[in-house]
């Protein structure tokens, strides 16, 4: 009779570089913006998250904008955002060259970004998945 020997491995995070852990030492940087349609109405109770540019750059929390479509976050730095928007739990990235995820905006240690503009595209959000709003969301 033979034996059978099994091993389980579980994932998980990868071990910090030394570069992820020099620039989570650094000061946060603030980014602000607003959150709007493609007619400029505002987007109230979406989800934001900055997507970070760089390999060691640690993936801030979302945030939630406010009724006004305003929004604010901390975010590791050096680094260099585009964005992502979340909706009922679901998130898409259009190719539209307006999508959040395209811009590109960098941030110093201890730097405030405000007036950053991010564009909500509905109908585009619609052609990739079912769950698009029917209406913008917000806080009514």
């Amino acid at each position: 009779m033979g034996w059978l020997l099994v091993t389980v491995a579980c994932a998980g995070a990868p071990r910090p570089t030394q570069a992820n852990l020099r620039i989570r030492a650094n000061p946060k940087a603030v980014i602000e913006g607003r959150v709007r349609d493609p007619d400029g109405r505002p987007v109230g109770k979406i989800e934001v998250r900055a997507i970070p540019r760089g390999a060691d750059i640690p993936w801030p929390e979302w945030a939630e904008t406010e009724c006004d479509g305003s929004f604010r976050m901390s975010v590791a730095a050096p680094g260099s955002y585009g964005f992502q928007l979340r909706w009922k739990r679901v998130s898409v990235i259009t190719p539209s060259p307006q999508d959040p995820a395209r811009l590109d905006v960098p941030v110093m240690p201890g730097e405030r970004r405000s007036g950053i503009d991010l564009v909500f595209l509905p109908a585009q959000w619609r052609e990739i998945t079912e769950s698009a709003p029917e209406e913008l969301p917000s806080c009514r």
